[in-house]
């Protein structure tokens, strides 16, 4: 059980890892105008914004519109390193006291 425990994580770890390169691919996209209209600005879109939308409200949204700045890929990043490196492994802590 508990290798069952350390391979869920390991995925979990990776596919938060594989989205945070597409976040930073995202931003990067964000400075070329033609490539995030391309096929693949595209498709990269409808996998990113549904998430970074979440950090795109309220005073966020506020200084990007003041500014030209978008900060939600910074925050969206922190909250995923954050879960990567804390809340998972508070949990896989918690499940390996459960299995004793």
């Amino acid at each position: 059980m508990a290798n069952f425990i350390y391979y869920v994580t390991y995925v979990i770890n990776w596919i938060i890892w594989l989205y945070c390169i597409f976040i930073v691919i995202d931003a990067i996209m964000s400075w070329v105008p033609f490539l995030r209209n391309s096929v693949i600005g595209k498709w990269r879109d409808k996998i990113v914004n549904p998430y970074l939308n979440v950090f795109r409200k309220g005073p966020i949204q506020k200084l990007a519109y003041s500014t030209g700045i978008d900060l939600s890929a910074l925050i969206g990043l922190l909250v995923l390193y954050f879960i990567q490196d804390y809340a998972l492994q508070w949990i896989q802590n918690i499940l390996f006291r459960l299995i004793g």
